[in-house]
């Protein structure tokens, strides 16, 4: 079987894999259609390793040649290195405590608005222009992180003639119970430094805190010193455990 260009025309993506302990949402990542990006969902419950065996089984017999996770935590990291999965990159997970939080004082940015749906496309080219083709999300990815959650807020910072973009940031926020997700922010490298992240980040928290969530919770990548810096400023701390995400190839499946 050939891996070199990916799964057969005509399947309507995402598809879902079913376990016996949880779900997984697979569709080709945006960029290498021979990459399954594979998503965790009911609340990321990771199956055990025969499901996990099954599924991969499945992936490759559709024509894909490796499969790449979402973030995963540790726990459920050391059960995927033990199934030859190997780690891409690893995220500080931070959080903070949004009961009597105030927002702090920061640059004084163009006001945020919706991000329309129309426009998620205008986000993705900010999310590549800011992440690289490697990480970024498409607009794909914007809807499946907006759908992440019971609920949630696109905002976006409109761009001006002295940038030359359309957009100069968005962030997509959600809330589940009582917890607030920041699970999504990226800045266009033509504005950064200009508090358009401190606009959206603030923005955010304002929102979660209104509607009376106690908890905000981000991930951002170990090497990101910038996005820790920001949020480490307006008042998150680091927590112990990380995520992971994680590649496997399938030929050896």
């Amino acid at each position: 079987m050939s891996f070199r260009t990916g799964p057969a025309p005509g399947v309507q993506w995402p598809i879902v894999l079913r376990g016996g302990e949880g779900r997984a949402r697979v569709r080709p990542t945006w960029n290498d259609p021979t990459i399954a990006q594979l998503t965790f969902i009911d609340s990321g419950v990771v199956p055990s390793s025969t499901s996990l065996r099954v599924w991969l089984g499945e992936l490759r017999a559709r024509g894909f040649a490796s499969v790449r996770t979402g973030a995963v935590t540790d726990a459920d990291a050391d059960m995927l290195h033990r199934q030859g999965f190997e780690t891409i990159q690893t995220l500080r997970l931070l959080d903070l405590s949004l009961i009597g939080w105030k927002p702090p004082p920061g640059p004084s940015v163009t006001r945020t608005r919706r991000l329309r749906v129309a426009e998620r496309q205008l986000a993705a080219e900010v999310d590549r222009c800011a992440f690289g083709d490697r990480w970024a999300i498409d607009a794909t990815g914007i809807d499946e992180t907006c759908e992440a959650t019971p609920s949630h807020r696109a905002r976006a910072i409109e761009g001006n003639r002295s940038t030359g973009v359309e957009l100069l940031g968005y962030a997509v926020s959600g809330r589940a119970d009582r917890t607030g997700y920041l699970q999504r922010l990226a800045v266009h490298p033509r504005a950064q430094g200009a508090g358009i992240g401190f606009g959206l980040t603030r923005d955010s928290l304002v929102w979660m805190q209104r509607r009376r969530l106690s908890r905000a919770i981000v991930n951002t990548h170990t090497d990101n010193i910038a996005a820790l810096s920001l949020y480490q400023r307006i008042g998150f701390r680091i927590l112990p455990n990380g995520l992971a995400v994680m590649t496997r190839s399938l030929t050896d499946v």
